[in-house]
């Protein structure tokens, strides 16, 4: 079997084209065909379903995809370190942070470490959908999930705490609620249905069975602007959400404050920059947990 295939592999299987995924490898679709048809003969499986609309993974197909990516992540980290030398400080470090945490945290805390340090080059995936870390996409995550996957040493950091809030006008308009009965009545600014996963949506299912949002998101910020703007509610990360002035609902109800991890790559951690930059993020984020235990 050639490894090489694998990125053939994974182009289609990502793409169900051979067209599209031609396009993303710069070669024919007739080179990623034969390749694929290689492939699967070096493993004796089916791999791919062809179709009139394109191509689908087969039960074998499916089944490789993910420890294809894997493998795939790691020869990309390998060569990667290869080419680095051991007293290299300048270059790209990865960062995966959740929304407002790296935008309103994370990067003006890292501004004099960037500007002493203008040979390391910030990439910074700053959402609330985590990188996949099976595909070992970032050198430094921050995430509010314990990862049970991926190559990556993990620290507990400490808690971050959400809670509901509402604009004061909001408030004087529709009345303080009492319970979380009470919520029903009022206007939820709630999570876009492909991210119905997130914490934040099965803790408020919990707090409210059935509640239904007025008005759906996709970001954080889009929901901090919602709710500025008098628009209703929304479940917010209390750092963000006090700083903009806004008011806490329901503070007797069951918290939600998950762990925040930090996870820094096992390989890429060896690099001086992504070593220089994990203190430096691991600097910040204490210095912003003293100031939530100084204001609790």
């Amino acid at each position: 079997m050639d490894w090489n295939d694998l990125k053939f592999f994974l182009a289609v299987a990502n793409a169900r084209s051979l067209t599209a995924a031609s396009v993303r490898l710069g070669v024919s679709a007739s080179t990623v065909s034969r390749r694929i048809e290689v492939l699967e003969a070096a493993l004796q499986v089916r791999l791919f379903r062809p179709h009139r609309d394109g191509y689908d993974l087969t039960p074998a197909g499916e089944a490789l995809l993910a420890p294809a990516e894997r493998a795939e992540a790691q020869m990309r980290v390998f060569e990667r370190t290869a080419r680095e030398k051991d007293n290299d400080l300048a270059g790209p470090v990865r960062i995966d942070v959740p929304e407002l945490l790296g935008q309103e945290v994370l990067l003006p805390g890292l501004a004099g470490f960037l500007l002493e340090h203008p040979e390391i080059r910030l990439e910074m995936h700053s959402s609330v959908r985590p990188v996949r870390l099976a595909g070992e996409e970032a050198d430094i995550v921050l995430r509010l999930v314990r990862p049970q996957q991926g190559n990556y040493r993990q620290r507990r950091l400490g808690q971050l705490a959400f809670g509901l809030y509402a604009m004061p006008g909001y408030i004087a308009r529709h009345g303080m609620p009492s319970a979380p009965a009470d919520l029903y009545r009022h206007r939820l600014i709630g999570w876009s249905e492909e991210l119905s996963y997130l914490i934040m949506v099965a803790w408020l299912e919990t707090l409210c069975p059935g509640l239904q949002p007025a008005m759906r998101f996709s970001s954080l910020g889009a929901q901090m602007a919602a709710v500025k703007n008098g628009l209703g509610f929304a479940v917010l990360p209390a750092f963000a959400a006090e700083a903009a002035g806004f008011t806490p609902l329901l503070p007797e109800a069951p918290p939600l404050a998950p762990d925040l991890w930090l996870l820094v790559h096992e390989q890429s951690a060896e690099l001086p920059r992504v070593r220089l930059t994990k203190e430096a993020v691991s600097t910040v984020m204490a210095r912003f947990a003293a100031r939530l235990a100084e204001s609790a």
